[in-house]
């Protein structure tokens, strides 16, 4: 996996300072920055960097966050000559880069060496973050990561009603060209970048589509705003269907009035839900547990734990059911990642909901964004989450209790890298398992046609005739 996620939605978002213990000593930090500034003024090739220089106050400032605030100790020797990889890549790629330019890179090599999530935000990351958690902004409305088998740029998931979902893109797509440029020997910040550009303008993709190898589909995209319109929904009978697509500021209230329109639709005569998290990559935390707490009542929805155990935090529901326990099933697949899976292992733990599909992406881990400068910022792993039976979703993610993929498209599935884990980390308990023949058989016996949903046919069956009455995790 990549050291690094452009999936700027693909994390949990805590937006603040954290806490933790210091794991070196002041000695120990302060030796490893005074080397940095000496061998800086070397790659520079000229003069020294002073202990006041603003561009060394920049990366001193990251560098004592990481051995603060991060969810693992790292040794400040060890980040230095992280940061001087960046460094001389930067010189040798630009003999005349300016002291700015060789500090970002030095802080991007020194916080993409930590883990897949972790990066520093340069103005135009920093400011599309947080445009991203207000719902809205401009681009192509795509998650990326790295693959590193192959060199090229992967599809985590295309945003609902995005330019990207519009050309057909998903996830497990490889994009070998962007325009005329091949993607193999960029890094992700650079591809990223030239996947982005001004609204209305246009680029092209050339898609690779496993599991062929070397033959391309070429798209050609216009980019937009991309209005991210958290919650989605219609009637299927009198089964409520509800979309989430994402986790923003604005996605726990959608929700409520989504099922107040529904109801009154269906003249109160609700017979259950279905919950759908497919390919959707996460958001705000707080936003996680407010959707989880609209169908729970007062019990455990998600610890939250960093290196320091007096830090960690626990969150727990609310009395008072939105569906007032009528059954629930919630659909997921290698594209429900973090937040998404907040909410599944929460009511799937607590046998409020059945989950459908297949095992979540695996994205266990709580990002902190804070501000360097006024206009730079950092993205650091703090905490990992644990569901309310104990479970780590890190690479693990959330098993299904029925399996069921679709009829068509890609069903190729994307995971993150085992050597990612905790090596440590007890495996989660196996969740009750349900045969699709036996809890809609209905939807398996008959022909599949291509557009056919097939998770989402079996959830409306099984509520219908199953889960009718009783709770959906009921024995």
């Amino acid at each position: 996996m990549a050291k690094l996620l452009a999936a700027l939605l693909l994390m949990m978002v805590a937006i603040g300072p954290a806490c933790a213990v210091a794991p070196t000593s002041r000695a120990d930090t302060v030796a490893a920055l005074d080397r940095y500034r000496t061998d800086f003024a070397k790659i520079r090739g000229y003069g020294s960097l002073s202990a006041s220089d603003r561009n060394y106050v920049l990366f001193s400032d990251a560098m004592r966050r990481v051995l603060t605030e991060h969810v693992k100790p790292f040794d400040p020797q060890v980040l230095v000559d992280k940061a001087e990889d960046g460094l001389k890549k930067k010189k040798a790629e630009n003999p005349r880069a300016s002291d700015r330019m060789l500090t970002e890179a030095a802080l991007d090599s020194m916080l993409g060496s930590l883990d897949p999530y972790s990066s520093f935000l340069d103005s135009e990351r920093y400011r599309y973050l947080r445009e991203q958690t207000q719902g809205e902004f401009g681009g192509l409305g795509i998650e990326v990561t790295m693959d590193e088998e192959s060199g090229l740029i992967k599809v985590v998931s295309p945003i609902d009603g995005s330019p990207a979902a519009r050309a057909g893109l998903r996830s497990g797509d490889l994009i070998a060209r962007i325009d005329d440029v091949a993607v193999k020997g960029l890094n992700l910040h650079d591809a990223v970048a030239r996947m982005r550009g001004p609204v209305g303008s246009s680029v092209a993709l050339s898609i690779r589509r496993p599991p062929a190898t070397d033959a391309n589909t070429r798209v050609s995209l216009t980019r937009a705003i991309v209005k991210i319109q958290p919650v989605r929904y219609r009637l299927e009978g009198n089964v409520a269907y509800i979309r989430i697509a994402t986790f923003n500021q604005s996605t726990s209230s959608a929700l409520d009035a989504a099922v107040e329109d529904m109801r009154r639709q269906a003249k109160g005569r609700l017979t259950g839900a279905v919950i759908d998290l497919r390919n959707n990559p996460g958001g705000l935390l707080e936003q996680a547990v407010q959707v989880a707490d609209r169908f729970l009542e007062t019990v455990d929805i998600v610890s939250v734990r960093g290196r320091d155990p007096e830090e960690s935090r626990s969150y727990r529901g609310t009395s008072g059911d939105l569906l007032a326990g009528l059954p629930v099933v919630v659909l997921i697949n290698s594209g429900s990642a973090s937040a998404s899976e907040i909410v599944a292992g929460a009511l799937q733990d607590h046998h409020r909901a059945l989950l459908f599909g297949s095992r979540s992406y695996g994205k266990g881990s709580v990002q902190t964004i804070s501000s360097l400068s006024v206009d730079t910022g950092i993205r650091l792993t703090t905490a990992r989450y644990y569901r309310p039976s104990g479970a780590l979703v890190d690479c693990f993610g959330v098993s299904p209790n029925l399996e069921v993929k679709p009829t068509h498209g890609n069903t190729e599935e994307t995971h993150p890298d085992p050597a990612t884990c905790d090596a440590n980390a007890p495996v989660p308990p196996k969740p009750q398992v349900w045969m699709a023949q036996d809890m809609c058989p209905d939807v398996m016996d008959k022909a599949p046609r291509p557009d056919d949903d097939r998770p989402l046919e079996c959830a409306v069956s099984a509520i219908r005739n199953r889960l009718t009455g009783t709770l959906a995790g009921g024995e």
